[in-house]
């Protein structure tokens, strides 16, 4: 290693030309926050006199030049090695120190954004468990000290306290690396195939928010386009159908072709890495990032496939740890367009084995009844009430909202299961998208059931999954079935807190 007799355990700063990097940062700061007036100074005829903006440019300029160098002089690291905390000076009028305990590092991600990659820099994240957002955050190391610096917080360590050497404290165990990649082809046939109605939408919320910001500005440079929105509006629906149709088709492929592009590049050279306490995920063309995690840390992995990847043997698998949120997804560590050979592999380098169910749930058919009456009959009902003649006038688009809600329900009940053996359960679910979440009885925090007193007649019940990764509930099950699967993992739970 290049810089093998660095040590962690003295303050030091971050590589210099973080101080370019940080001048960069608050130029997007300043750009970010007054860019419409910037736009307003080009679109103004009268723009002053050329010297006055030259040195309010110049003055700015200098001004962001010394709070780069404030910041990089202020901003230093170290490991408190008698506490075991990594610490964090930094700040230029306001200064903090930040102090995390290193058993408390749940992540530590290693990335290189697109202009990080000029300077041949890499940027750092820290994370702990029950935080929305990155704990620490170093934008500016060399590639050497930012791997070296996550070996030390992450990797099991001998610890010798009597020794001089401060750098002799890291001593990693000799570990069987194996590692595989996911191919571009796999990534394409993912992006194709996965989130294009998330895709759609964004590119409508993006055609929406472009036409507002547009308002927006020509209000403020006292424009008026003289434009008849009624017009407009009555035009559009003089549309035909298929004309109509036509244009949402073409929104929607854009919307796939976007995806899949995005994809690609979020995901460039996937390569999963894994030794036998952890495995690291590296992707990205322009923003490459490196993150490890932790095999015992894993509480929940989920399996997401619809019917054309499950055709083309493909899949979306992620990796709840401690203190994740499933809906946190820029936190979650997942794998795209992974094939069923390679998923199996891995989760059984997690799990030391291949989840196999001999039991199966399945939800009542009540469940239909009650969902029918959530989303159909009183959604119906309160249109009626509120307002009956909108209901009589769009009677077709009714008949066409109970038929494909009554089909979404009904294919949501054949998919809602719940899978379990001596040592694993699995929650089935999802309507295209179908998810499979599994997490290990002994790392449950608690399992409650629920039993409402309509349901005390048909013997029904709902059961809760507590994890440290979140909550996972399903009901209308056999209430007698619920009670002895609860029992049996509470007694799995506690023995485990005794060995």
């Amino acid at each position: 290693m290049e810089e093998k007799h660095n040590s962690f355990f003295q303050p030091q700063r971050q590589s210099k030309t973080g101080i370019v990097l940080l001048f960069l940062y608050n130029i997007g700061m300043v750009v970010k926050n007054l860019w419409v007036f910037i736009i307003l100074y080009f679109v103004k005829k009268d723009r002053g006199e050329p010297w006055m903006i030259i040195l309010v440019v110049a003055v700015v300029v200098l001004m962001l030049i010394i709070a780069a160098v404030l910041q990089y002089y202020h901003f230093k690291y170290y490991i408190d090695e008698a506490n075991s905390e990594f610490v964090i000076h930094e700040g230029i009028i306001n200064t903090s120190v930040t102090k995390i305990k290193r058993e408390n590092i749940q992540e530590v991600n290693i990335s290189q954004p697109f202009i990080h990659r000029f300077f041949n820099i890499y940027k750092l994240e820290i994370d702990t468990p029950g935080s929305s957002e990155k704990e620490v955050k170093i934008s500016a190391l060399t590639k050497q000290n930012a791997v070296d610096l996550k070996k030390y917080l992450l990797e099991e360590s001998v610890i010798l306290k009597n020794t001089d050497d401060p750098d002799e404290v890291f001593k990693p165990q000799k570990n069987e690396v194996r590692s595989f990649k996911i191919s571009t082809f796999s990534l394409l046939k993912y992006g194709i195939t996965a989130n294009y109605i998330r895709s759609f939408l964004a590119l409508v919320s993006l055609v929406i928010y472009g036409f507002s910001e547009l308002n927006n500005l020509i209000k403020k440079i006292n424009f008026d386009p003289k434009l008849d929105y009624d017009t407009l509006e009555s035009q559009f629906f003089a549309f035909s159908v298929p004309v109509i149709l036509g244009i949402v088709l073409i929104a929607i492929i854009l919307g796939i072709l976007i995806n899949s592009i995005r994809t690609v590049i979020k995901f460039f050279d996937f390569k999963i890495t894994e030794n036998n306490q952890s495995f690291s995920l590296e992707y990205g063309l322009f923003n490459t990032r490196n993150s490890i995690v932790s095999k015992l840390k894993v509480q929940v992995i989920t399996e997401t496939q619809n019917w054309i990847q499950k055709k083309m043997g493909i899949s979306f698998v992620k990796f709840l740890q401690i203190g994740k949120d499933e809906e946190e997804e820029k936190n979650i560590s997942a794998v795209p367009g992974i094939n069923d050979f390679e998923k199996e592999k891995l989760i059984s380098a997690i799990w030391k084995e291949k989840p196999v169910f001999t039991d199966c749930l399945k939800p009542n058919f009540r469940l239909i009844i009650v969902n029918t009456f959530k989303w159909i009959v009183f959604p119906l009902l309160l249109v009626f009430f509120v307002e009956k003649d909108l209901l009589i006038n769009f009677c077709l688009l009714a008949v066409i909202y109970i038929i494909s809600s009554e089909l979404l329900i009904l294919i949501s009940f054949k998919n809602l299961k719940l899978f379990y053996n001596e040592r694993f359960v699995s929650v089935k679910s999802g309507i295209w998208d179908i998810d499979c979440r599994t997490f290990e009885v002994e790392k449950l925090q608690t399992v409650k059931i629920s039993q409402y007193f309509w349901q005390r007649k048909t013997n029904l019940g709902s059961i809760t999954f507590y994890t440290s990764a979140g909550r996972f509930k399903i009901g209308a099950l056999h209430f007698g079935k619920l009670r002895k699967l609860m029992n049996y993992c509470v007694y799995k739970i506690e023995n485990s807190k005794n060995i």
